[in-house]
């Protein structure tokens, strides 16, 4: 159990590293046109929020299994994750059919 809060931690960590990194990418799209080529802000802001929600799932599962619970993955979080993921290819489709 603790082995699979220690690697949670650390898919967590990275999580968030992507969400700040892709973060500031965002914020320096907004002042700078395209500095990774064929994504727009609004793609970038999608990519953030996806990272943002698994992180927050993980997490959920963290303090889960911290109290005990070693619960499966619930399919409701399994089918917003879906519509995540689709709704950020989506709009990362979108930003690349503009330029």
């Amino acid at each position: 159990m603790e082995k699979k809060i220690k690697t949670l931690e650390i898919v967590d960590k990275i999580l968030i590293a992507g969400t700040i990194i892709v973060g500031i990418i965002t914020v320096i799209d907004i002042f700078l046109p395209d500095p990774i080529l064929l994504l727009d802000e609004a793609a970038l802001t999608a990519i953030t929020g996806l990272l943002t929600y698994i992180s927050t799932l993980v997490r959920k599962k963290i303090d889960k299994l911290k109290n005990g619970s070693n619960e499966k993955t619930d399919m409701k979080d399994i089918e917003k994750l879906t519509d995540k993921v689709s709704e950020t290819a989506s709009s990362v489709k979108r930003s690349r059919g503009n330029k």
